[in-house]
């Protein structure tokens, strides 16, 4: 963080070279996040473009009091949300029913278990998929994924069982 707290001071200073050094740090995290969100590569990076955009804008707002990653993937949930409004959709679009791309296949798709469980992650309600992913799939903290989501750890925490659970009974044969 306190690399963060330098580019961010240096950019706050007018080293506009800063904020891209930001940009290149957490860029390929929010794409992933929202190709998964999406299941589209397109919108996946036009949304994460959003997301710097928004960051660009708001920068100055940031109090430091989490990490700059929790920060942006709040950010990153918010452009989500009003994506999803804009085409008027309650639930995030299904993720199995989508190609994974080249690029994302080899590192995260490369076991069976691994395409199972993006198969099977439609059949979870919306607030367990985004637990699932945060969680599970991002790696974040219980806390990180209360503030990205706007609810309370334990909801994090009951959502995450809940999701594993049924997890596990759809891939017990994986």
């Amino acid at each position: 963080m306190s690399d963060d707290r330098t580019l961010i001071a240096r950019f706050m200073g007018g080293d506009q070279r800063a904020f891209d050094q930001l940009v290149l740090k957490y860029q390929e995290q929010i794409r992933r996040f929202m190709f998964r969100s999406t299941g589209s590569l397109a919108d996946s990076d036009d949304l994460a473009q959003e997301v710097f955009i928004k960051a660009y804008k708001n920068l100055y707002r940031f109090r430091g009091e989490s990490q700059l990653a929790t920060w942006l993937y709040r950010i990153a949930a918010n452009v989500l949300n009003s994506h999803f409004r804009r085409q008027r959709l309650r639930e995030w679009l299904p993720l199995g029913e989508y190609p994974a791309p080249a690029e994302y296949a080899a590192d995260d798709d490369s076991d069976q278990r691994r395409r199972a469980l993006l198969a099977a992650l439609p059949e979870l309600s919306s607030q367990e998929r985004k637990v699932v992913i945060l969680r599970g799939l991002q790696e974040l903290t219980v806390k990180d994924t209360a503030h990205i989501l706007e609810t309370t750890e334990n909801v994090v925490k009951v959502a995450f069982h809940t999701a594993r659970k049924k997890l596990k009974g759809m891939l017990k044969d994986v």
